[in-house]
């Protein structure tokens, strides 16, 4: 069981009263050293900015009567409240703790923010609560070197924004800046600032921070690459790099987590390179490097004999040797070829059965060496099959591995299952998750996990996400998906393409929306062939197109029904679609039904081959109650002719 440190907290609570038009204010507070003016300049001093995706959480420090040091930890959340002007409201909590009960432990970032997030304000008087202590160890396997980059920038007093993170959960984002932290004097905390979210176009004083564009001024780092930038660092920052790849990563944490002296920025240099530059510090390689692809190679032969044998306890020093060889060596295709034959063939599916301690750094270290620092949906596929099953320090190694294409973040979202499922998809971008379901060869699990996603995307009544119906137009509206998800099922493939187009546009199709579907999924010579072909067919050219789509189309007597009957004149508003058959309820859930009108009619054989994908969307538009006559031939022209 973890050791824990006892902490008194003081605390306020920043927000607005509900149906007011009044500013953001203190709303309460506790009182003690800190007053009422003292918290409101607090939270004005240390603002993100303004952030529309909650929670956040911001680390900051402040100097109470004496000038005691204490660090502030805000957790920005909705209430769930409106204004005056019906805007949302935010709500901050802010929690204060003496520098010198913190630094006792030490504790970390992650372990106060998980105590207070427990806590319901206001209480009538300060908060007593039980931290746990920072276990080096936990932290030791997420360093890496974008961790190592960004604690040499801010040792030289460079403030750093890390972007490309925008899909990290909030607990992945806090844990990373406790990363950071950690590979610095411990006594910076009581001047160190940090948020797992900023608003670059708001000039805030925080060091530390996930943004989507830096702020001007301050130095990026990108989630998961190494620093490519170093042609501009300063000698400080390149020092201190070179000294912290040079140490085990479980060595560094636990050294610097014992200077917890409190330190400014001005004097911060000076002591940790004093503290990690001496001449008896061991480092994890020996190795030159014109040899070190060999040594990599003979170390993970070495790492395999080792868990044969059952000798987990001595694989860590290897994995730390493994770590730094690996992050100063760029290996050839060759040499990565070496190093998958053995990580697929003799590591992967054993290294569940390692400690905690060491799992973590052995599965990240594994993983580059064989597939490279970005991971690819193949290496995923070979993980699988060559580790047997899945695990979850396995699964979080990929996950702090920068993806390739948004279909790996997908497919780790669906290996997670629960809540981190939940989290991993509602960070990744409308457009990126359409482009996942569009990738080939089609995955129907995807596919189905990313419709589910894109159509609640849409709201209740549709057309709520603006960012959907252009990213399903640069995909052909995932006809193609949608076949493959409901191949030899014509009825799930109309109901699937209906939603999203219901997703997308909202429950009626207006000229503007016809043009942007017809526009992307209508090839120009065709639609050349079918105006020629309707003007030789002259007055009902309509109505034989629609025949002829029917007819090639199979769908059941009722679907069809319910086509004539929206085509009709005039047209209802909104006409409810047909109930889908009982196996696609759970798809297409939350679709409006109605009465079955033709119960007793024999459904349609499925057919035995694909309706080509451009026109099942065709097909879905004259459904919707758009007659684009012109259109609806394309079926004719790319179907498969038996």
């Amino acid at each position: 069981m973890s050791r824990e440190m006892r902490v008194t907290a003081e605390w306020a609570v920043w927000g607005k009263r509900p149906g007011t038009w009044d500013d953001y204010e203190i709303l309460h507070c506790s009182e003690g050293q800190f007053s009422h003016d003292d918290f409101r300049e607090i939270m004005i001093k240390w603002a993100p900015g303004t952030l529309a995706d909650l929670p956040q959480v911001t680390i900051s420090w402040v100097n109470g009567r004496g000038d005691v040091a204490h660090v502030g930890l805000a957790i920005q959340s909705w209430s769930g409240q409106l204004d005056g002007l019906g805007r949302p409201i935010a709500v901050t909590t802010y929690y204060c703790v003496p520098y010198a009960q913190i630094a006792g432990g030490p504790v970390s970032y992650e372990g106060l923010y998980r105590a207070f997030s427990e806590c319901a304000l206001p209480v009538d008087a300060p908060l007593t609560l039980n931290i746990p202590v920072l276990e080096p160890r936990d932290i030791a396997g997420r360093v890496d070197e974008t961790a190592m980059g960004a604690a040499a920038l801010l040792l030289a007093d460079e403030p750093v924004c890390v972007v490309g993170g925008e899909f990290l959960p909030l607990p992945d984002r806090l844990r990373y800046l406790d990363t950071v932290a950690a590979l610095l004097p411990y006594g910076l905390r009581t001047r160190l600032t940090a948020s797992t979210w900023t608003d670059s176009s708001t000039k805030h004083r925080i060091k530390l921070s996930f943004a989507k564009h830096p702020l001007e001024g301050a130095r990026s780092v990108t989630w998961g690459t190494p620093e490519s930038d170093s042609h501009r660092w300063t000698d400080i920052t390149r020092h201190y790099f070179d000294l912290l790849t040079r140490r085990s990563p479980g060595e560094l944490v636990r050294r610097l987590a014992r200077q917890t002296e409190p330190v400014s920025f001005k004097e911060a240099p000076k002591r940790a390179l004093a503290l990690l530059d001496d001449s008896t510090h061991t480092l994890v390689h020996s190795v030159p490097s014109s040899h070190r692809g060999y040594a990599i190679e003979d170390d993970l032969h070495q790492c395999a004999d080792l868990l044969e044998k059952g000798r987990l306890d001595e694989v860590g020093e290897i994995v730390e040797r493994l770590r730094y060889n690996g992050r100063t060596h760029e290996a050839t295709e060759d040499e990565r070829e070496r190093y998958r034959e053995i990580v697929e063939g003799r590591l992967l599916a054993k290294g569940r059965a390692l400690p905690a301690d060491v799992v973590d750094a052995f599965y990240g270290m594994t993983l580059v060496l064989a597939y490279g620092r970005v991971l690819t949906v193949e290496a995923m596929e070979r993980v699988q099959e060559a580790a047997g099953q899945w695990s979850l320090p396995l699964i979080e190694a990929m996950r702090r591995m920068p993806a390739a294409e948004p279909a790996v973040s997908v497919r780790l979202a669906m290996l997670l299952g629960g809540v981190g499922q939940a989290q991993v998809l509602e960070s990744m971008q409308t457009p990126d998750l359409v482009e996942a379901a569009a990738r080939e060869p089609f995955d129907p699990a995807l596919i189905g996990l990313v419709h589910e996603q894109l159509v609640e995307r849409g709201g209740d009544g549709g057309g709520e996400d603006g960012e959907l119906a252009p990213a399903l137009g640069r995909h052909a509206y995932l006809a193609s998906a949608s076949a493959a998800l409901h191949a030899r099922d014509p009825e799930a493939h109309f109901h699937s393409l209906r939603q999203l187009l219901v997703a997308a546009y909202g429950r009626g199709l207006d000229q503007k929306a016809v043009n942007e579907i017809v526009s992307g999924v209508l090839d120009l010579r065709y639609a050349t062939l079918i105006t020629a072909m309707a003007a030789l067919y002259g007055k009902g050219a309509e109505r034989a197109l629609v025949n002829a789509v029917q007819s090639r189309a199979q769908l059941d007597r009722e679907t069809r029904y319910y086509m004539l009957e929206r085509l009709s004149d005039p047209a209802p508003e909104v006409a409810p679609e047909p109930e889908p058959r009982r196996g696609h309820r759970l798809l297409l859930r939350g679709d409006r039904r109605h009465e079955r009108s033709a119960r007793g009619h024999r459904r349609a054989s499925p057919p035995d081959r694909l309706i080509p994908p451009a026109g099942w969307v065709l097909l879905t538009l004259l459904a919707a109650g758009v007659v684009v006559a012109v259109v609806v031939i394309v079926i004719l022209l790319q179907a498969p002719h038996g």
